[in-house]
């Protein structure tokens, strides 16, 4: 059940359809760390990020798709190759807190990375990985729980 302060799905594309090239591509930063947060990459959390995906506004311009979906391999190569290495992880998601800077997209970023997390179940390493970002976007423990916890009702 969703709550009162939950924008709804069509507040939510409003939003989006509205963000900058850079904010679109920090979107599928966002959902690229949260296909390999675990290290593995599924069949679930792959039909999820599609999911996600047809929700940013980038998917529908041809021009603005190549460019993000390039970004997108470099970010997904760095986060392969070195995200067990210190700092990288840190530096990462600090500068998704830079490139999503408002409250409203910063909720349905953390949103959309939990339910790409949760598709295909959800282990210590990716509810850390949760509470990491949303430590880096300002919300409390209890409200990342609160987004786990209705995420998963929905799923």
């Amino acid at each position: 059940m969703l709550q009162d302060h939950v924008m709804s799905y069509f507040d939510e594309l409003d939003s989006l359809k509205e963000m900058s090239i850079d904010a679109n591509k920090a979107f599928m930063d966002l959902l690229v760390l949260a296909v390999i947060a675990d290290g593995e990459i599924t069949e679930e959390e792959l039909a999820q990020l599609d999911e996600e995906l047809l929700r940013l506004p980038f998917i529908w311009d041809k021009e603005v798709e190549a460019d993000v979906t390039a970004h997108s391999a470099v970010t997904r190569e760095l986060l392969t190759n070195q995200r067990n290495e210190p700092g990288v992880m840190d530096g990462f998601l600090d500068s998704l807190a830079k490139r999503i800077d408002t409250q409203e997209l910063r909720e349905i970023g953390m949103r959309m990375f939990i339910a790409v997390t949760q598709s295909d179940g959800f282990c210590e390493e990716e509810m850390q990985m949760c509470h990491a970002l949303g430590a880096k976007f300002h919300f409390d423990a209890g409200h990342v729980d609160s987004l786990i916890a209705e995420i998963a009702e929905t799923m």
